[in-house]
């Protein structure tokens, strides 16, 4: 028996290289793991400080990445040993073992630099596995990014040698509506209809074309769609067929739009032919590049020439130095405007040059716009013949106008001077001045005055209408009373009155009422309208005349329960010479002036007049005047007035 005795220091160093050895195949035990760092570091921290000198107090930090991984008691400090974590040449953190108490001096402090070799070899076998975790985990961000391209990419099928679908996408799925089960293992023609790809893999086309491209319908769950299809095929070195990729995209949408955009083309080209005038769009050397040729005006381009030049195309020189023109407008990229007669055809056409500009602002066409304008330049110098006899007729209307006025104020002049006589003879006979007259003699006079009133009523009337007619008349505004006007129209009529055994009730809400009028023609308004009362009423029948005030008008209201006026003839009563034409009218006779004239008269007062009548029933006539009038003469404008219709009876 040989015994081999081993002082205690000896012993110390073999139990602390046995500590060592446990570490590190601790340690490697988690390398082979290929646990997540996060938990790699921590199970280094674990570990790490049993094979130190003083385990008990070591404790252990991993910096990497600005994140901290430590054990609960670890503190920095001057007794620390680290080592650098080197990762792809970088630093990226460090590792470190420290003791919580003070230990003696050793090799390099408290360490030993047994220890150090220790940090360093865990280090950098730490450094390697964190190198191939970002390799491994960069590895799979980029397969799952590029598994995620692929699937919403339009690449859809990958295909062997003899045209079987070994991988698709869900692009792919989407559109035929089918799962991979389905789609996987069959053959490519059961989704691509292309002649020459079949003929490729049936190996009778010996072509070395890189791609395969085809476009065709197919009805997939019963709708009616378009696909492109595309096949890149992989060769080998000899030129055969080791496999493909294919690419299906649905273009339904674009051959739908593809259509509708035919058709809106062809429509606008059709609408383009269609039009009436002449359209020829220019390049800036004087081409012709589009026109809708029309073959009077311009010769169309031949099959040698599609795009002939502006000049040769024309019949005849229905442009006046075209080039010029065109040519201006490329240059300052200002529209040009002109007219210009033929010598050839007479025509007068009228010309609009158009620019047509890029995205940089540049003229790179023009447009010229022609149209025959011979109809309306003919149409135009009709209308300034007629213009012009329009006007020598106005001016013999106005010289007619004149010499009316002219006769009609002789006429006044001279049918007063005899008709001033006889009216003035015949009241001087009528109230016995000249003599008593036998009841023969008087009813005779009565009839002459009578009569003599008429006439003379029809003579201020027709004077009245040529006077406002001119805007000579001029109202003299004063103060007068409305109460006593209204009394003394009905006392003028009071015989009238008393013939026909009409009741006439009067309804004044006031005993007096000063307003601003003219004393000479506002009476005649009353006058007139009692005067129609009285004619349209019949023996034994009613007239009413009522009046109020209110803070700025009078209004006044004659009613009759005579004959009355249908609702389609009361809008032209107030015209001038209009009488209702019919034989139950025109047997009570009249000169249409009556209603013209007070209309006239109220409106130049500033007031309203207005008629509500009902056919066999009668007929009210509403007149409203300002109480206080502004001072104006008849020929400006006379403000209005508001007046609310009262209701009747």
């Amino acid at each position: 028996m040989v015994w081999i005795i081993i002082s205690d220091e000896k012993l110390d160093i073999l139990r602390k290289r046995e500590r060592e050895l446990e570490c590190i195949y601790s340690i490697s035990d988690l390398f082979d793991l290929h646990l997540p760092v996060r938990s790699l570091l921590k199970g280094i921290i674990q570990r790490l400080p049993s094979a130190f000198l003083y385990p008990e107090i070591a404790e252990s930090c991993i910096l990497l990445d600005g994140e901290i991984y430590r054990s609960d008691n670890f503190e920095k400090n001057r007794q620390s040993l680290f080592s650098d974590i080197i990762v792809h040449g970088t630093k990226k953190g460090s590792l470190h073992i420290s003791y919580r108490e003070e230990r003696p001096f050793h090799d390099i402090g408290p360490f030993l630099k047994g220890e150090q070799r220790l940090l360093d070899v865990i280090t950098s076998r730490l450094c390697k596995v964190i190198e191939r975790k970002y390799v491994e985990e960069a590895l799979l961000e980029s397969e799952k990014r590029y598994r995620l391209i692929f699937d919403a990419s339009p690449l859809g099928i990958f295909v062997d040698r003899k045209g079987t679908i070994s991988h698709c996408n869900r692009s792919f799925l989407n559109i035929f509506r089918s799962s991979k089960n389905d789609i996987v293992g069959a053959d490519i023609f059961d989704y691509v209809n292309d002649d020459r790809l079949h003929q490729l893999f049936a190996g009778s086309l010996a072509s070395s074309y890189t791609f395969y491209e085809n476009e065709y319908s197919a009805r997939i769950s019963g709708r009616e769609t378009y696909l492109r299809s595309y096949y890149v095929p992989l060769r080998s070195k000899n030129n055969t067929i080791e496999g493909g990729i294919g690419l299906i995209a649905d273009i339904t949408s674009y051959k739908n739009s593809e259509e509708e955009l035919q058709n809106q083309k062809e429509l606008l080209t059709s609408t383009f032919n269609a039009l009436q005038d002449l359209i020829v769009v220019v390049d800036p050397e004087m081409k012709i590049v589009t026109s809708n040729w029309k073959t009077d005006m311009i010769s169309p381009p031949q099959e040698d020439n599609p795009h002939p030049r502006m000049c040769d195309c024309f019949a005849h020189n229905i442009m006046p130095c075209d080039s010029l023109l065109i040519k201006d407008v490329f240059s300052t990229g200002s529209m040009k405007e002109f007219e210009h007669t033929d010598s050839v055809d007479n025509k007068v056409r009228d010309f609009r040059i158009f620019p047509v500009y890029d995205t940089k602002g540049d003229v790179v066409m023009a447009v010229s716009h022609i149209r025959d304008i011979t109809e309306r330049k003919q149409t135009e110098e009709a209308l300034k013949r007629s213009t012009r006899e329009l006007e020598h007729a106005y001016e013999e209307l106005k010289s007619l106008d004149k010499l009316k006025d002219e006769f009609l104020s002789n006429l006044r002049h001279e049918l007063n001077t005899p008709l001033t006589s006889i009216k003035g003879f015949s009241e001087l006979l009528q109230d016995g001045t000249l003599g008593p007259l036998n009841d023969k003699q008087a009813d005779a006079i009565e009839r002459v005055v009578t009569k003599s009133r008429k006439l003379q009523n029809l003579i201020d009337s027709l004077l009245f209408v040529s006077t406002n007619q001119n805007g000579n008349i001029r109202y003299n505004f004063e103060r007068i009373d409305i109460s006593s006007l209204l009394s003394n129209v009905v006392n003028i009529f009071f015989d009238t009155i008393k013939e026909k055994n009409i009741r006439i009730q009067t309804d004044v809400a006031f005993d007096s009422c000063l307003i601003q009028a003219d004393r000479t023609y506002l009476p005649q308004v009353f006058l007139n309208l009692m005067d129609n009362a009285i004619k349209f009423t019949p023996e034994h029948g009613d007239i009413t005349l009522s009046a109020f005030q209110n803070d700025k008008t009078v209004h006044v209201t004659i009613g009759d329960n005579g004959i009355g006026i249908s609702e389609k003839d009361i809008s032209g009563l107030f015209r001038k010479f209009h009488q209702i034409d019919s034989s139950s009218t025109r047997n009570y006779g009249g000169n249409g002036l009556g209603l013209y004239i007070s209309k006239v008269i109220v409106e130049n007062h500033g007031g309203n007049i207005w008629i509500e009548s009902k056919e066999g029933v009668g007929t009210d006539v509403h007149v409203c005047i300002p109480i206080k009038q502004n001072q104006f003469s008849a020929s400006s404008s006379s403000p209005s007035v508001s007046c609310e219709k009262p209701l009747l009876r």
